[in-house]
């Protein structure tokens, strides 16, 4: 059982908690203070009452000494003086009382105050924190790319190109700006789990000959890694998904978690059409450069099997006039040329037979 001083802080504390999330106004403040001085008022005319009865008994007899002391031998005035001191004592332990609920009000709001700066104080701290951390990655993120773009130089600039397809990919999807530039984050991070993986690669990858079936199991495990290391930096971070799922094919046959559909992040199937476009219009050691335009067609072509329709199509949108360097009178034409010409490849061939190679 608790002592009465535990009780009386613990009372103290629970009425705080209480009170933290119900901080008053400055027109309940200013009222509260009128009543306050209103209140005073009230106890010091009562009060001035008090004195100037008694002061007017004592007139009234003042010319009349043997009554003035036959009234101070007697038991009414006796009783009088106790009544008016008993009024006046609880008057001033109103007064008290009274004054005790100011300042309880007064203190409970300043708690308040200082219970709600401490929280946002905190709040601001984290955020902080976790900025810097991001920092931190973003900083090892750009080293990475740089070891990477040496070892492998045909990956100098992919990241930055996959950024800007993304982000275009995304507005022409007329999604959120804070969706956006969270997709623009993910594509500078997204092959972040590669900093433990190109330490196991072979030192020939990507130069001289295609890679190898263990460094393609390698290269496979990255974005599990690549989650666990943003996961560790900032747990629940919206880019964590993103990154993981950006392998991850719309008819579930991508990787780490086979995810299809709807169920992969819209920021992860953006960014695989992205990467797609980019990596097949990059040079390769163990193939040709594509052209533009043949990299949208093999896009299109796997619409609905490696890629998300609605993607794609915004995809197209935004590489058309790119393609072509179409000027206003010609772009609708221009764009409904390239259209017909994507459409015109067949998208039966399946992933399993013909699966794309970044």
């Amino acid at each position: 059982m608790l002592a009465p001083k535990r009780r009386k802080e613990r009372f103290a504390e629970e009425k705080f908690l209480k009170d933290a999330s119900a901080a008053e106004s400055f027109d309940d403040r200013k009222l509260f203070a009128e009543r306050a001085e209103k209140g005073r008022r009230e106890i010091l005319y009562l009060a001035m009452v008090l004195i100037l009865v008694l002061g007017g008994g004592v007139v009234l007899y003042a010319f009349n000494f043997e009554r003035l002391n036959v009234l101070f031998n007697s038991n009414y005035f006796n009783n009088l003086v106790r009544i008016s001191l008993a009024l006046l004592i609880l008057a001033f332990i109103a007064y008290l009382a009274y004054r005790e609920r100011n300042y309880s009000r007064d203190t409970n709001r300043l708690f308040t105050q200082l219970y709600n700066t401490s929280k946002n104080l905190q709040q601001r701290l984290e955020e902080l924190t976790s900025l810097l951390e991001v920092s931190k990655l973003v900083a090892i993120n750009d080293d990475l790319h740089d070891r990477l773009e040496k070892k492998m130089p045909h990956m100098k600039g992919h990241w930055k190109r996959v950024a800007f397809y993304a982000v275009e990919i995304a507005r022409k999807m007329e999604l959120d700006d804070d969706y956006i530039r969270l997709i623009e984050r993910a594509a500078n991070l997204m092959d972040i789990g590669m900093l433990q993986v190109s330490g196991t690669l072979s030192e020939d990858v990507g130069r001289t000959r295609e890679l190898s079936p263990g460094d393609k199991e390698m290269i496979k495990k990255h974005p599990v890694i690549g989650a666990e290391m943003l996961a560790a930096i900032r747990p629940n971070w919206e880019v964590i998904p993103i990154v993981r799922a950006h392998h991850e094919w719309w008819n579930g046959m991508g990787y780490p978690d086979g995810l299809k559909g709807e169920a992969i992040p819209t920021g992860a199937r953006i960014l695989s059409v992205a990467d797609a476009f980019v990596a097949m219009t990059s040079w390769r050691s163990y193939r040709e450069m594509m052209e533009a335009k043949e990299a949208a067609k093999e896009i299109n072509a796997y619409s609905g099997v490696q890629f998300d329709p609605k993607v794609v199509r915004a995809f197209l949108a935004v590489v058309t006039p790119r393609i072509y360097g179409m000027s206003r009178d010609s772009e609708r034409n221009d764009e409904l040329e390239l259209l017909r010409e994507i459409n015109g490849i067949t998208a039966e061939r399946e992933a399993q037979d013909r699966p794309f190679t970044p």
